[in-house]
């Protein structure tokens, strides 16, 4: 009876102090590191644990290898490598990597593949989920001096009404810009001054000036978001980016370890970014101006131009365009790089081509298993993300994936009116073109399609044969969503269903007076944190289940590489014309264009040996740069061999895989 007491002690104590109470089935850093370290002790000849680095408080980077060559240092199969929880603040994320880790085991995953499994970027912005007031941070334990005074970290936000969140304050002020919505008092939105509407209110932090410089929680604990402090477009001058790229020991390691690894043919996220779901998003600017543009002295000789003019994108293309090879076309993102005229910013469109074919590929696997896919949009990712960086970069193909988002509210969908999106990417050329001028702009008007776009435009662009309606209901879907000023956001809406329907009004504070020590009478309330992107804990199996079998889909897809076809020719006097097909067996190219354009991804190499050769044309060692999809190239040697001789054929690749052939001359 003594030992029985004992054990409900030690489960009651094991419930209220190890596991907390919102989201106990989630893990924190320690709990995660853990977990990581009994899978390993339990598979001891298939996993492999590394620590990667230590986060500024200490906390060890762990990372899994799994796979048939832990013990090898020379990797001869392709890797795949997986980033959970890249921001900190979306457990979710480490809770599939781990579940991933599981079920590569448990369904013998790892004979083609090796690897490498990094539960979460930020162990310490985790943590942030798990403390006693609950406040919503991708920052790490650095401490930072967001307001530049004397002191650090000492103006944050505080729990005024005791609640466990951090929520929002609204205060009555003559010069505030927000309004109560009519419609439900819940919701500020701002007022639009156009309408007649006049601001009532002030929205701050929930908090107090705690360093006395009339300003609320503008110097909160820790200092960076690890997933703004990689190199691509790396946003200097800003607190939560770092001093410069790399800064953070996490982020270095994970780069340095990527970096080396030229085996990695595929990289996944699991966050709020999702490019399985929506393929990533072009239209952003980049620095360079390419309407005043010099053409450096080395390449103006060259193109018959004069280094000391300036030509704007479409003159230099017009110029260079005959020069170019049949059939290649050039784009504004070559020419910016060949002229060294900025980072890229934008994804390739030959990469858009098989993101965009996957999505539909994805959506349609999604829908098999009964998911409601009218859901929010997922996040775009940000400047100096690891998820740019691994595509812009490292060149391979780059897949993040979410697996939670709240639902579009119903009523946001009853709304809509005239044609959809989806009604017109089925629909020909011909039959859009039939509803007339008038229909035709009512759509460009409803989709919010920018003014040059009118009717008459997009018919004669759809008569000219080069533009189609599944590519203008592509481009539509890309566009951001412009929400009329006086009308609630989507996002908005959307969370306040999920708090009515799902959360039973546990995701939403009501707002409640409290009289601050500064502001006087203020009302506090507002979405919890972590509302948005984490689901309850019961939840947590049936998502990831629903979506981790796609990672498979995605590497069973990935660059194959192998000789499929050899021919000989004996000429005469010991000379023998060889040809080789050397092709990619499989749907996505090797490597990505992005990967061809930046030259990361080493090539492929195929190499001729034998005894007393002698390579009259060709080379003994043939780098291969690049193959597309389900692609074919083919080689031709001329060589001086003895009749008889024996050649062997290889083809090596770090992420493609290898294969040899013998040739009997």
């Amino acid at each position: 009876m003594k030992k029985v007491k004992q054990n409900v002690l030690l489960l009651f104590v094991m419930a209220v102090f190890i596991y907390p109470a919102y989201g106990q089935n989630y893990r924190n850093a320690t709990e995660l590191n853990a977990a990581l370290n009994r899978l390993a002790k339990q598979n001891s000849g298939k996993i492999k644990v590394y620590t990667l680095g230590k986060t500024f408080s200490g906390i060890p980077l762990l990372m899994l290898e799994i796979g048939t060559e832990i013990k090898s240092g020379n990797k001869t199969k392709p890797a795949i490598f997986v980033l959970g929880n890249p921001d900190g603040n979306v457990p979710i994320g480490s809770e599939a990597a781990l579940k991933l880790s599981q079920d590569i085991l448990a369904n013998n995953k790892a004979e083609n593949f090796t690897w490498y499994i990094v539960p979460t970027l930020n162990p310490e912005a985790l943590n942030h989920y798990f403390e006693k007031v609950k406040f919503e941070s991708m920052r790490n334990a650095r401490p930072h001096n967001d307001d530049m005074d004397d002191a650090v970290d000492e103006d944050g936000p505080d729990d005024l009404n005791g609640d466990g969140y951090i929520t929002q304050m609204r205060v009555l002020d003559p010069t505030g810009t927000y309004i109560v919505d009519e419609k439900d008092p819940r919701i500020m939105r701002k007022a639009d001054y156009t309408k007649g509407e006049k601001g009532m209110y002030k929205l701050y932090t929930e908090g107090i000036d705690n360093d006395g410089d009339g300003k609320y929680n503008e110097d909160p604990k820790g200092g960076v978001n690890n997933n703004r402090n990689f190199p691509h477009l790396f946003q200097a001058y800003q607190a939560t980016s770092g001093i410069w790229p790399g800064s953070e020991n996490e982020v270095y390691a994970l780069m340095q370890f990527i970096t080396k690894h030229t085996e990695i043919a595929a990289i996944f996220t699991f966050g709020t970014v999702d490019w399985c779901i929506q393929a990533p998003k072009g239209g952003r600017k980049g620095n360079a101006d390419f309407s005043k543009i010099k053409i450096p002295k080395r390449f103006a000789k060259q193109f018959g131009a004069d280094p000391n003019r300036y030509y704007t994108m479409d003159e230099i293309i017009e110029m260079v365009q005959p020069m170019m090879p049949e059939g290649m076309e050039l784009s504004p993102s070559m020419v910016a790089g060949f002229l060294g005229l900025g980072a890229v910013v934008n994804p390739l469109k030959e990469d858009l081509a098989f993101y965009n074919e996957l999505s539909e590929q994805y959506k349609a696997f999604l829908k098999k298993q009964n998911i409601n896919l009218e859901r929010l949009s997922p996040q775009t990712a940000q400047n100096g993300s690891f998820e740019l960086w691994s595509y812009y970069q490292i060149g391979v193909p780059t897949f993040p994936m979410s697996f939670f988002s709240v639902a579009k509210p119903a009523k946001q969908k009853k709304e809509e009116q005239g044609l959809s999106l989806e009604q017109v990417e089925k629909m020909t050329n011909e039959e859009f073109i039939a509803l007339g001028e008038d229909s035709i702009n009512t759509f460009l008007k409803n989709q919010g399609a920018p003014k040059q776009f009118n009717a008459k435009r997009i018919i004669a662009m759809l008569k000219s044969g080069d533009f189609t309606t599944k590519k203008m209901a592509e481009m539509m879907k890309q566009m951001p969503k412009k929400t009329a000023k006086n009308k609630v956001d989507e996002k908005t809406l959307a969370l306040l269903a999920y708090n009515d329907k799902e959360l039973n009004g546990k995701g939403f504070v009501e707002w409640t007076k409290y009289q601050h020590p500064t502001l006087g009478e203020v009302e506090i309330g507002g979405f919890i944190p972590y509302i948005e992107n984490t689901p309850k804990a019961e939840l947590i199996d049936s998502l990831i289940k629903d979506r981790l079998p796609w990672v498979y889909t995605i590497t069973d897809k990935l660059a194959k590489l192998s000789i499929t076809k050899q021919e000989q020719k004996n000429l005469g006097a010991g000379i023998y014309q060889l040809k080789i097909w050397v092709s990619n067996t499989n749907y996505l190219p090797f490597p990505s264009n992005m990967g061809n354009r930046n030259k990361h991804v080493p090539p492929a190499v195929l190499s001729i040996k034998g005894k007393g050769i002698e390579m009259i044309s060709g080379k003994q060692r043939t780098p291969i740069d690049f193959i597309g999809g389900n692609k074919t190239l083919m080689f031709k040697y001329m060589i001086k061999a003895p009749k008889g001789s024996s050649l062997q054929l290889e083809l090596v690749s770090p992420n493609a895989g290898n294969d040899s052939k013998q040739i009997k001359l």
